[in-house]
């Protein structure tokens, strides 16, 4: 059975910090913590994305391009989402009567974001939605990456190269690294610090 070819937008946002925050920390608090922030990465990211599935601390999300009807729609879902992260942590953190290391830690998880524009073939699995190909791989080796080495950074917006073409995003305002993949090659990232346009959203 021949499948359909789309293109479109990958997007996949993972908790930073989510191992080392369930090892040193009371797991049933850090449950209950890590579903809130899930539950509040998923309802920012389905107003515009299709969700395809939650992997463990991340969420999976996706766009068919012909759906996107402008590209900056996609820059704002990603400040709005990161925005409700951080706010609902701290919200969590500050109304918690609780001692324990799980809510005092909370503040520490940050939110990292990984956006590509590629091809993908949608398939049913069992009831299940399931996206293959290529695209798809490559975006979520991109979760493991060097910008954290390289700049410090625990909440970041990463968008590769065949992404910035279409979402009209000034290279110049990223930084900019090389990535390289075994069987896919070097791929060129542009980054944001979320840390700092969290500080701009907050303060306009």
């Amino acid at each position: 059975m021949e499948r359909k070819t789309h293109t479109g937008y990958l997007l996949l946002a993972d908790i930073s910090g989510f191992t080392s925050f369930v090892a040193q920390t009371e797991i049933e608090h850090a449950d209950l913590a890590l579903s809130y922030l899930l539950e509040t990465i998923v309802e920012k990211i389905c107003s515009l994305l299709t969700l395809c599935q939650l992997e463990g601390d991340a969420v999976f999300a996706y766009i068919e391009e012909s759906k996107l009807q402008e590209a900056k729609s996609m820059r704002g879902l990603i400040d709005a989402t990161y925005l409700a992260f951080r706010e609902k942590a701290l919200a969590l953190h500050s109304h918690t009567t609780c001692p324990c290391r799980a809510c005092e830690a909370l503040p520490t998880l940050d939110l990292k974001f990984m956006v590509h524009r590629g091809e993908f073939v949608i398939s049913q699995v069992a009831g299940t939605r399931r996206l293959l190909g290529t695209d798809v791989n490559l975006l979520h080796r991109l979760s493991k990456n060097h910008v954290f080495a390289a700049t410090g950074w625990q909440g970041y917006a990463l968008f590769t190269n065949q992404t910035m073409d279409h979402l009209q995003i000034n290279r110049d305002e990223l930084f900019k690294q090389a990535e390289s993949y075994e069987h896919l090659g070097d791929v060129d990232v542009y980054c944001r610090d979320m840390h700092v346009r969290y500080d701009e959203m907050k303060a306009s």
